[in-house]
C-alpha cells in the first residue's frame, strides 16, 4: 500500500453490520497513509450520525444491514452528505448492484477482493471516477441506448434546452471525458472545479439527475451528439 503523506488524507467512514469486519478493514486501510477512518457504524441509524459529525469524504458501505434497508440508507447519506459511497459487499447479484448504483452509489467492489484493491476503489471514486467492471459498464451502456418513447423524450429534451450554454458545454465536458476527475475537466474548461461544481449542481436540479452517473445515462438518452465519432463511452474499471 501506499505511504505517501504529501496529500491531505481522505476520510472515510465504514458502515458494516459485521464488527470483525469493520475492525479488519479499519486496522487494514489505516495502514495506508492515504486514509484516515473517521467513523464506523454497524447499523443505519449510526450510519446517518456519523456521516452528519464526522464529515467524511467517501462512504464505503456494505448495504446488507440485516433488517434495514442499505438502498434506502444511500438516497438517506447522500441528502446528508456530499461523501461519495463505494458499496463493498458480498451479493454478488449484478440486479442489486445495478439498483444501488442508480441510488447513486458510485461504485461497487466484492468482499473477495483485495484490501489493494479496495484502496485502489476508494481512491478512484474520491477523485470523481467511478467503479465498475466490464459487466456492469456494458448493462449501463445498455440502458443509454435503449430508445426512449416519443413523450419522454419530448420532456426530457425540454430539460436539456433550459440549460445555459455553459451548462450544455459541461455536460458535454462530462460526456466525453467521463475518465477524468472534475479537477481534470475544469482545468480543460478553463474554470476552476469550484465553478464546476456550481454549474453541475444547476444541471442536476434541472434534469433531475441527482450524480454523474445518472447525468452520463440521461445525456446519453437525450442529448444530441455533433459528431457521432465521438459519443462518449463509459470506461469501465476492473475490479
Amino acid at each position: 500500500m501506499s505511504t505517501n503523506t504529501n496529500q491531505t488524507k481522505i476520510r472515510v467512514q465504514l458502515i458494516d453490520p459485521h464488527q470483525i469486519t469493520l475492525w479488519g478493514v479499519q486496522q487494514l486501510l489505516t495502514l495506508d497513509k492515504r486514509f484516515e477512518i473517521c467513523a464506523l457504524a454497524s447499523n443505519a441509524a449510526e450510519a446517518l450520525k456519523f456521516a452528519a459529525n464526522s464529515k467524511p469524504d467517501l462512504i464505503v458501505l456494505e448495504p446488507d444491514l440485516q433488517d434495514e434497508s442499505g438502498v434506502a440508507l444511500i438516497s438517506a447519506l447522500l441528502e446528508l452528505t456530499p461523501a461519495k459511497i463505494l458499496i463493498f459487499t458480498g451479493n454478488t447479484s449484478s440486479k442489486v448492484h445495478d439498483q444501488l448504483i442508480a441510488k447513486g452509489a458510485r461504485g461497487v467492489i466484492h468482499k473477495t477482493e483485495t484490501i489493494d484493491n479496495l484502496a485502489k476503489a476508494i481512491e478512484k471514486i474520491h477523485q470523481g471516477e467511478l467503479w465498475l467492471n466490464h459487466s456492469a459498464a456494458s448493462r449501463i451502456l445498455k440502458q443509454i441506448t435503449q430508445p426512449p418513447t416519443s413523450e419522454a423524450s419530448s420532456s426530457e429534451w425540454k430539460k436539456l434546452a433550459a440549460l445555459t450554454s455553459k451548462e450544455d458545454k459541461v455536460t458535454r465536458a462530462i460526456q466525453m471525458y467521463s475518465e477524468k476527475t472534475l479537477k481534470q475537466i475544469a482545468v480543460d474548461l478553463h474554470i476552476s472545479e469550484h465553478t464546476l461544481r456550481n454549474h453541475l449542481a444547476s444541471i442536476y436540479n434541472k434534469l433531475g439527475v441527482r450524480n454523474r452517473m445518472e447525468l452520463y445515462v440521461f445525456c446519453g438518452k437525450y442529448q444530441k451528439t455533433n459528431n457521432p465519432e465521438l459519443h462518449p463511452k463509459r470506461r469501465s474499471t476492473d475490479i
